[in-house]
């Protein structure tokens, strides 16, 4: 996809008069010169149905197209800058219309200012699905005047607020929680067994008077519960009392409602994104939705789709004063066609017949690969130190890969690099990508996997360092214990890593220092070599205290595969 000789767009301008227009008509118009406009690309194809390498366009995909989103003129000296204006310009038109074999379009009766020797252009690829996690989704903020400096891209949040499965779940929680029986509730059993069951159960650690977090997917509610019943059930009891208060949590676990499964994936989430916790002063559990003192998560509005394929262009123009250049290239390259144009970094004049953008379009998002390495081993260690096999006895893998999620994520100005002066972004900004669109890759003791994920992201800032989390499912047929708990069977986990820029080597000097950079592949190679640091809640992604599960073998580079151990 990236790679800069070969995948930027062919794009450009032809300014084609209808016919004489004389000078008092030119002033009438503002010093406008009309004419047609026109720009080029390569040849489209049917689009993927995810975002698989077509979806990203990579190396060797055809091309998707393209929606044109604003074509922004300007006079300027050199490239245009943030703090450059924007002359006056409109299209009217019927829309883009192909000319002849090659994908070139033109617009109709378009006006432009003498003097215009620039432009700033805008495209995204022709949609490839409804589904924003399959294309990607960008959200445009574009100034009425269209100033550089109040240009913004930005992610969208996948689901923003609280969703009724999370409350309704956390009710169902509460009643197991507040069960009783013979007028005895749980929390006041005399059962020194029943009692410990009951704060295991509220997840009540030491002295605190409130429960610890835990997780609040539908799949690992009910696995949770479903360990409580077989432990209840495996009790033996002699006391009537405590019989029928065991019998009463277990008639309360059984009303379990089929209807949650699923959640929150359902919705476009992470498993690990939801979360419940036990309020003491109210009796209850209740979905934690951002980050507290006593609840170091991310704020389930921090989860957004990938970025969408983007085009951008901020080049000078050449001109011709010859007309009808339509015809002149639908034959032929590109770069054959501006060669005919005779003035370079010139502007507008009244003697200007055609127009062409000078450099192409590139894409204004960057590239993600990710490959899985083998782990070199069948049985991984959990936090315990207990042996968790990757392959079963068919040798058939126990963990498959469902999802990368990459932190760090803020908005990006009107060239689609972090704007470091206006507005001052801050930790209240940053967003997290979730992307759920992978190949069918698993964790393997012996073979590397044969496909790469692609997941579209924006520029990160200089010199920061961004973590990148994996999702697999626990298809091991046993529950381990992983950093802030047990990871029971077929449920979903994540193992955490941070890309340090610093650690980099290679690439071109357009991306030294940074993770990501626009209109560039990253290639990350990650070699699970432990559970230990497994988390079945994803952790928060802002704190100094996160734990690593990747280490980077060797140092990273913007253009060759790096090879990181999870």
């Amino acid at each position: 996809m990236y790679a800069r000789s070969y995948w930027f767009l062919a794009f450009c301008f032809l300014l084609l008069t209808a016919g004489c227009i004389d000078d008092e008509l030119q002033q009438n118009q503002n010093d406008d010169v009309v004419a047609d406009l026109a720009f080029a690309v390569t040849r489209s194809s049917k689009p993927s149905t995810r975002m698989t390498s077509a979806i990203v366009q990579d190396a060797g995909q055809p091309y998707r197209g393209i929606t044109m989103r604003q074509i922004v003129p300007f006079a300027v000296t050199g490239k245009i800058t943030v703090n450059d204006l924007p002359k006056r310009f409109f299209i009217v038109s019927d829309g883009e219309k192909p000319v002849n074999d090659r994908p070139y379009y033109y617009y109709n009766d378009c006006s432009i200012m003498r003097g215009v020797n620039a432009f700033l252009s805008y495209g995204r690829a022709t949609q490839a699905s409804t589904d924003k996690h399959i294309n990607g989704c960008l959200v445009e903020t574009f100034p009425a005047g269209m100033e550089p400096k109040d240009i913004r891209f930005s992610l969208e949040s996948i689901y923003p607020t609280i969703h009724q499965n999370a409350e309704e779940l956390a009710s169902y929680m509460t009643s197991i929680a507040n069960a009783e029986a013979n007028a005895i509730a749980w929390k006041e059993t005399s059962n020194t067994t029943l009692e410990l069951m009951y704060k295991n159960f509220i997840n009540q650690i030491g002295a605190l008077s409130n429960g610890e977090i835990l997780p609040g997917s539908a799949t690992n509610i009910y696995a949770f519960v479903q360990a409580l019943k077989d432990d209840l059930q495996a009790l033996s009891l002699s006391e009537t009392n405590d019989i029928a208060l065991r019998d009463a949590i277990i008639s309360k676990i059984d009303t379990y409602n089929s209807s949650w499964n699923g959640f929150p994936a359902s919705i476009g989430l992470p498993d690990g994104a939801v979360v419940i916790r036990w309020v003491e002063a109210n009796q209850k559990f209740v979905p934690q939705l951002t980050y507290t003192s006593f609840a170091d998560i991310n704020g389930i509005d921090r989860f957004a789709y990938p970025a969408e394929l983007y085009y951008y262009g901020n080049s000078r123009i050449k001109t011709s004063n010859i007309d009808n250049r339509r015809g002149a290239y639908t034959d032929r390259e590109w770069s054959d066609v501006l060669a005919d144009y005779e003035y370079d970094n010139a502007s507008v004049n009244g003697n200007t017949q055609a127009v062409a953008i000078k450099d192409p379009l590139q894409y204004g998002v960057a590239h993600l690969q990710i490959a899985l390495k083998m782990t070199g081993t069948s049985v991984l260690k959990d936090a315990r130190g207990n042996n968790v096999p990757v392959v079963d006895d068919t040798n058939s893998p126990n963990f498959p890969l469902t999802g990368i999620i990459v932190g760090g994520q803020l908005p990006v100005g009107f060239d689609f690099s972090p704007n470091t002066s206006y507005p001052v972004y801050s930790e209240g900004d940053v967003k997290f990508i979730y992307d759920n669109q992978l190949p069918t890759l698993y964790l393997s003791s012996s073979a590397d996997a044969t496909e790469v994920t692609n997941t579209l992201v924006l520029q990160s800032y200089d010199h920061q360092k961004v973590p990148v989390l994996l999702e697999f499912i626990n298809n091991s047929g046993v529950n381990f214990k992983g950093q802030d708990g047990i990871v029971y069977q077929g449920t979903k986990f994540y193992l955490a890593g941070e890309v340090d820029p610093a650690d980099g080597t290679g690439g071109d000097a357009s991306a030294v220092g940074r993770v990501f950079t626009q209109d560039h592949t990253t290639t990350l190679n990650m070699k699970v070599t432990s559970l230990a640091k497994a988390y079945n809640v994803v952790p928060n992604l802002l704190s100094p205290r996160l734990e690593l599960g990747i280490q980077l073998v060797p140092k990273w580079t913007s253009t060759t595969p790096e090879e990181i151990v999870l």
